[in-house]
């Protein structure tokens, strides 16, 4: 079988438009070649390139100029989000004020401005900040998955965003769309998190009425000697909280979880190590595991529960804390 010819070197590697290809010179037989697919109208590429949000994102902006925006941002930026929001055949593009919103198949088209700082730049294509991506996911988000993804931009590891640079950048969305629920989730948001289910428990244990805990503050034995930093933590009471996932299963961690319990409880810490199951109600109206067996450490080691501060103010709180869903990407 006869071999398609060779494309220009400026058409190699990379999306391009079917107008590019004819200023090229390249025939309309060519652009139908069996080595070239078409991942969006009016755009052709390599048939071997993997089918991806990049991708696809990539061969859009090759006909639009917009930039990748809302869900398919965080995704690209890697934010943890429900399962329900991860799907990656929708593309969302940001088109700014003078320039129509994108109307293609398979694409939610946005029209906003974008100041210059909202927009990075990459090898392949314009993606909204990590600030501006965490803001717009305000309109579809709950409040629970908005504390999530906060917690994410100011993890412990690599973090993207700061809490100072948070409050500077929500003094200037005052009133725009999603501001209500940016700011309440921004109440929430605690900086040095490791992984998503952390804020999950958090949020749990808060909404149950427990104190809040601190987050992976240092553990010390009475010499100044570092011990651990847990997920979780009372220091006046010396209990420990510990959010074990999948991985803590392997054998050579699971020795260091145990080597690593062992010298906190004889340092006089007691140690609560929870997984999945127990952030989970086992039947409807039961109260997750995690959160009695937090609650009877605290106060076996003395902790006594507040006042309810009005049955009302209570239920409230509770109401903004409760709508969980059951898992997560990025776990």
């Amino acid at each position: 079988m006869r071999q398609p010819s060779k494309l220009p070197p400026q058409l190699l590697h990379r999306p391009f438009s079917t107008a590019e290809a004819r200023a090229a010179a390249v025939s309309r037989g060519r652009t139908r070649a069996r080595d070239l697919v078409s991942p969006c109208h009016g755009v052709r590429t390599d048939s071997t390139d993997p089918d991806t949000l990049l991708s696809r994102a990539r061969a859009l902006a090759t006909v639009t100029d917009a930039v990748v925006s809302h869900l398919s941002a965080a995704l690209l930026w890697g934010f943890p989000l429900p399962l329900a929001s991860t799907g990656t055949a929708v593309v969302h593009l940001t088109s700014q004020p003078g320039r129509r919103a994108v109307r293609r198949r398979n694409v939610v088209g946005h029209q906003q401005l974008l100041a210059p700082d909202e927009i990075v730049t990459g090898a392949h294509i314009h993606c909204t900040s990590p600030l501006r991506t965490w803001f717009d996911l305000a309109g579809s988000l709950s409040l629970d998955d908005m504390v999530i993804a906060g917690d994410f931009l100011l993890r412990r590891r690599n973090p993207l965003s700061t809490l100072q640079a948070v409050d500077a950048y929500l003094q200037t969305r005052a009133g725009k769309a999603g501001y209500r629920n940016a700011t309440r989730a921004r109440a929430l948001m605690r900086q040095g998190t490791d992984s998503p289910k952390e804020t999950e428990l958090r949020l749990l244990l808060l909404s149950c009425g427990l104190p809040e805990p601190g987050i992976n503050v240092p553990m010390l034995d009475e010499t100044g000697g570092w011990i651990q930093d847990p997920d979780m933590s009372y220091e006046r009471e010396k209990v420990a909280v510990q959010y074990d996932g999948g991985h803590h299963a392997e054998p050579r961690q699971r020795r260091s979880d145990i080597f690593r319990d062992e010298r906190s409880r004889d340092a006089g810490w007691r140690v609560v190590v929870l997984t999945q199951w127990d952030l989970t109600p086992f039947a409807p109206g039961l109260e997750p595991t995690a959160v009695t067996r937090v609650r009877a450490a605290l106060l076996d080691r003395g902790w006594t529960p507040h006042p309810p501060r009005g049955a009302e103010l209570v239920r409230g709180e509770a109401a903004q804390l409760t709508d969980r869903p059951s898992d997560r990407n990025g776990r």
